[in-house]
């Protein structure tokens, strides 16, 4: 890395940073980007070369702390039949779930942006997230589901997901994360699959017990 670009680097990060610690100490709405730019000792025209505004520092912020919160010891497998499948998006649900409950003050970021945070996952993705994603994409495509009708319910769901998280989360209600988190996994599977399709791979539909 040449040395204008390794400068070039240093300051964004010290403009997420800054960001980061003034969202975490003073809530979001205080925050300006005087403020932002001031902390990270950078003139304000800098924080318009990498950012278009403050909410596109935050879905970037984001960005940036999910890739470094997720990450797996060993590559991501194949995905080669239903079964792998199965377990693959609950593990993804489950890394989601993970990420928002110990992330709270990114779980507040979020819960303010929510759909410009879920667009900006979707049209910039990057490392673990791009591959997660990728994979699930890849794996419909082959058994012969349109693709872009797989990335018009991955966005759904992956917006129903945050919004419901978010709201449980922060408020605990309606329902609490233990409530809604059984129901996540199941949804997702089967909207993406479709009913017949479901059963025809799975069988049957998902029963649940009665109370």
């Amino acid at each position: 890395m040449d040395i204008i670009t390794q400068k070039k680097n240093e300051k964004y990060q010290n403009l997420i940073a800054a960001a980061f610690d003034l969202f975490e100490n003073n809530g979001i709405a205080a925050v300006s980007i005087d403020d932002i730019v001031k902390k990270a000792g950078v003139a304000k025209g800098t924080f318009y070369l990498y950012f278009k505004d403050k909410f596109d520092l935050i879905s970037k912020l984001i960005l940036k702390k999910a890739a470094e919160f997720l990450h797996f010891e060993e590559e991501l497998p194949d995905l080669r039949d239903d079964a792998a499948f199965d377990r693959y998006m609950q593990q993804y649900i489950d890394i989601l779930v993970d990420f928002l409950e110990k992330n709270k003050t990114l779980t507040l970021l979020i819960d303010k942006n929510v759909h410009t945070c879920v667009n900006a996952v979707i049209e910039n993705r990057e490392g673990i997230v791009k591959a997660l994603y990728d994979k699930i994409l890849l794996f419909f495509e082959s058994r012969g589901f349109p693709a872009e009708e797989v990335r018009v319910k991955m966005y759904i769901y992956i917006d129903m997901i945050v919004s419901s998280c978010c709201n449980a989360i922060l408020r605990g209600k309606p329902y609490s994360l233990p409530e809604i988190k059984p129901h996540l996994y199941e949804i997702v599977t089967m909207s993406i699959y479709g009913t017949e399709q479901y059963k025809q791979n799975f069988g049957a539909l998902p029963q649940r017990e009665t109370r």
